[in-house]
């Protein structure tokens, strides 16, 4: 059985991955953002087995990124992020930042953290949750996409530079699931996208687009919670994990005509 920490474990993908690998006997480290999650996380994993640490994890802080050295993992799940929106022609470039810093660069720095204790183990592996967005264009959702395009590249490049030290490194692209995340960020370009906006007189296309998103989203995250499952547990791994498949399929059309 694994020692496993994953971050972003409030809700959606992350906890019910948790959930998973508990009842499967893994150790979990299910960690959140915030101390209010902790209780509610707690009460969600106790009827899956008695493995879970359950423990704040802001991976944007040196301080709560400084616990990994007190923890014995064997795969590290990144799984945290946030997202942001609006044009590229004319958001605030502190918001794309912020969303690069917790998405790219935190993930990375808790990477960082963790490979020296699995070159000492001389196996491990280490898994980012990507997204099907940071495979396809991602028109006004580009602060988000450019984020998880990013993580493609931080993943086929570890994968390579770890393999001396039997470390893999594996990229979990899940679609469009309704477990509240979208629901938080995507709204927030309209909070900012007023009268003087570049698409003042194109407000009904941009929420077109929204509503072309919340139309594909499934409700359960049962079908990429499994993927992560396998990406701890196969004895040789894939490079990429994904779901729902019918979604992935359709990429090349989106690739070509979108």
């Amino acid at each position: 059985m694994a020692r496993i920490l994953i971050t972003g474990c409030r809700g959606g993908i992350g906890l019910d991955a948790a959930c998973r690998l508990l009842k499967r006997g893994h150790t979990v480290y299910a960690t959140v953002h915030r101390e209010a999650s902790v209780d509610h996380v707690r009460n969600v994993v106790r009827p899956y087995g008695d493995n879970a640490v359950i423990d704040t994890l802001d991976i944007t802080k040196a301080s709560d990124i400084n616990k990994v050295d007190s923890w014995d993992i064997d795969v590290l799940i990144n799984n945290a992020a946030i997202g942001d929106s609006g044009p590229l022609a004319e958001i605030d470039l502190d918001k794309v930042k912020a969303v690069c810093e917790t998405n790219v660069f935190a993930a990375l720095r808790l990477t960082q953290k963790a490979i020296p204790k699995l070159i000492a183990k001389g196996k491990g592996r280490i898994i980012f949750i990507g997204s099907m967005a940071g495979t396809v264009p991602t028109p006004f959702y580009a602060p988000y996409g450019i984020t998880k395009f990013a993580l493609e590249n931080v993943a086929f490049s570890l994968r390579t530079e770890l393999k001396p030290f039997g470390i893999k490194v594996i990229i979990i692209n899940p679609g469009a699931y309704n477990t509240g995340f979208n629901e938080t960020w995507m709204p927030r370009k309209y909070a900012w996208m007023g009268a003087q906006s570049l698409y003042r007189d194109h407000m009904a296309y941009v929420r077109q687009q929204d509503e072309m998103i919340r139309k594909r989203e499934l409700r359960s995250t049962a079908s990429i919670a499994r993927q992560v499952v396998k990406a701890v547990e196969d004895r040789w791994p894939k490079r990429r994990y994904v779901a729902p498949r019918w979604e992935w399929a359709f990429l090349p059309l989106v690739r070509r005509f979108g």
